[in-house]
């Protein structure tokens, strides 16, 4: 009897393209119907509050606090997880590169970290904040969690002054379980607590900040969401 691969090299590739993307309508389905199930209990585990869904088909949001910052869920509308900041630091990280100027009072982080540095495509911030995040150790495991087995429901990470947003396609309970810690951390970096939550007056003039040689050899961008 022929083999799997025989029977699959013998179908039209049309058939073969078709087969591939119901079955991933299906699997994001099941996810989404398994998403709305464990919403509920979810929200206890997470001590947010749930808020049931306006229409069949969609999970509802959490809201809350969560390690003394605010969040939000939603995976139905805007298919969003934010953490928001106490204060407004001046800082604007993303995981695609924008195409606006920096802002007159950031510089760019060089932070010599590749994972942070290759995740980030875009990294500004003040002179203050990015003194922080260089001199943190092991820079690398802020962006793991974006990085594993939930990498391909993410479509984008961004850290600005309003806090840490994490936009997805669709996203399990089990994922959200593992990125809102995550999110939290990277806010945490940014503004390490209320005692550093007042916002930073900008500067009439940016501080310089000497690009390392391996920033010339960076890798491929990220599609820009604003300009889909």
């Amino acid at each position: 009897m022929p083999g799997a691969s025989s029977l699959l090299s013998s179908l039209p590739l049309g058939l073969i393209m078709f087969g591939g993307t119901a079955f991933a309508l299906l699997r994001r389905k099941w996810n989404r119907k398994r998403t709305a199930q464990d919403f509920p209990s979810l929200a206890q585990e997470l001590g947010l509050e749930y808020t049931a869904p306006r229409y069949a088909g969609a999970a509802g949001t959490l809201a809350g606090t969560y390690a003394e910052r605010i969040v939000r869920i939603d995976p139905d509308d805007q298919r969003l997880l934010k953490v928001r900041f106490h204060g407004t630091p001046r800082v604007d990280l993303r995981s695609y590169e924008h195409t606006a100027a920096a802002p007159f009072d950031m510089t760019t982080i060089y932070s010599r970290d590749r994972d942070f540095d290759r995740f980030f495509r875009t990294r500004y911030a003040t002179e203050a904040i990015s003194r922080r995040i260089v001199g943190e150790p092991r820079l690398g495991r802020y962006v793991e969690a974006f990085q594993g087995s939930h990498a391909r429901q993410i479509q984008s990470v961004t850290v600005t002054s309003e806090g840490v947003a994490c936009r997805f396609d669709y996203m399990s309970g089990e994922a959200l379980q593992a990125l809102l810690p995550a999110c939290v951390d990277l806010a945490d970096l940014i503004e390490p607590g209320p005692a550093a939550a007042l916002s930073e007056p900008p500067v009439s003039e940016p501080g310089l900040s000497e690009a390392p040689p391996a920033e010339a050899a960076a890798g491929e961008s990220r599609v820009d969401p604003d300009r889909a």
